[in-house]
């Protein structure tokens, strides 16, 4: 079984939870825990979805969405921090590396008579 995407998923989401505590006020605040927290369940569900012939684009589609969600929560916010802005980037460069990472569906059962 092949766990890159949800490594990548999961590689933005420690990063997201990084960047608030080095940057800005040094400080990870509400929003910024809640981004990371999305993030989080963002890479659980990258990692739980199946990898079958019929579902190439399911991690994608879950990982667009996990950086939708990020935004939204970011937006309806206080307003959008340079830290906010960082945790987005994070998230849709999780994104892409969900998306750029090969596909490699489970093989086969093989049936031996």
């Amino acid at each position: 079984m092949n766990y890159s995407k949800a490594l990548a998923a999961l590689v933005a989401a420690v990063l997201a939870a990084i960047v608030p505590a080095l940057s800005g006020d040094n400080r990870i605040d509400a929003t910024e825990w809640v981004n990371v927290a999305i993030l989080t369940l963002g890479a659980a569900a990258v990692f739980a979805a199946p990898n079958v012939p019929g579902a190439r684009y399911t991690k994608v589609v879950l990982a667009v969405l996990t950086a939708a969600a990020t935004a939204a929560a970011s937006l309806i916010s206080d307003g959008i921090s340079l830290t906010d802005w960082l945790q987005l980037a994070l998230a849709a460069l999780g994104a892409l590396g969900v998306y750029q990472l090969p596909y490699s569906p489970n093989p086969e059962p093989s049936v031996t008579p």
